[in-house]
């Protein structure tokens, strides 16, 4: 049995399937992606419903799963107008992952709400006797192993949109995790962007993990589509830290 991480999908599926096969997903194994299946890419929605119905596969709450949590109607109604629905529809690609969520009958809308809602943000586990924090992006040691009932709307906001990467004033964070005695698995800020932008590194565009102290960002750009550069997804097998980098085909997936 292994135990994989993933993150930052964006709503590519196929790109999705090619991984599990890449990585030889069988049913011993275990996956847990670290948010943001959705937005951006056309069938967010495919991999909600793929990991859910999935007893060998669980998720975290990213930032574009907070979004949509609320913005969408609690009643499963195919309404947008909650608190968020403006950033979520019209400036981080929520509109592709509506579209497909219109297309559900109420009560798989409603099926699909409720096991959201309860998804952890930040989920601890144990690996071959070594500690992971699994979390989109940020932590805080009292939001460990909750989910995102359990949280208040600015709790999820911080552990979903703060970052180190980040220099904006609204999500910038400070660098607390080597103060924990965890690996920390996380994304949200693709790896090509933090080589380019905050290591000034010449070989910035490529498909690896970014390692920085204990935290390893496993973004690899899904939610930049497919551009000409060397992006994907990275999936992660904690019991050797080994990496499987999934590189888009074509433009259609």
């Amino acid at each position: 049995m292994s135990t994989y991480a993933v993150s930052d999908l964006h709503g590519h599926y196929n790109l999705f399937l090619r991984g599990l096969k890449e990585i030889a997903f069988s049913d011993d194994d275990y996956l847990w992606c670290l948010g943001d299946a959705i937005d951006r890419g056309p069938d967010g929605i495919k991999i909600l419903e793929h990991i859910m119905k999935h007893n060998n596969m669980d998720m975290l709450i990213g930032n574009h799963e907070c979004m949509m949590l609320n913005s969408v109607s609690a009643t499963g109604k195919a309404i947008a107008n909650g608190d968020d629905a403006n950033l979520w529809l019209n400036y981080n690609g929520g509109d592709l992952t509506f579209l497909q969520y219109e297309e559900l009958f109420d009560e798989e809308r409603i099926e699909l709400l409720n096991w959201l809602r309860n998804r952890y943000v930040i989920k601890t586990l144990t690996v071959n006797d070594q500690d992971f924090c699994l979390t989109h992006s940020f932590y805080h040691s009292n939001c460990e192993n909750k989910t995102f009932n359990e949280l208040s709307y600015y709790e999820v906001w911080r552990i979903t949109w703060a970052s180190i990467w980040r220099h904006d004033p609204d999500t910038h964070a400070e660098d607390i995790y080597p103060d924990y005695p965890y690996n920390f698995i996380l994304g949200h800020v693709p790896v090509h962007r933090i080589r380019e932008s905050i290591d000034r590194d010449e070989n910035w565009n490529r498909l690896k993990a970014y390692h920085h102290n204990n935290v390893v960002n496993i973004d690899g750009g899904c939610g930049m589509g497919f551009n000409g550069f060397d992006n994907g997804a990275i999936f992660l097998r904690l019991d050797d830290m080994k990496e499987f980098g999934v590189r888009f085909e074509n433009a259609g997936e």
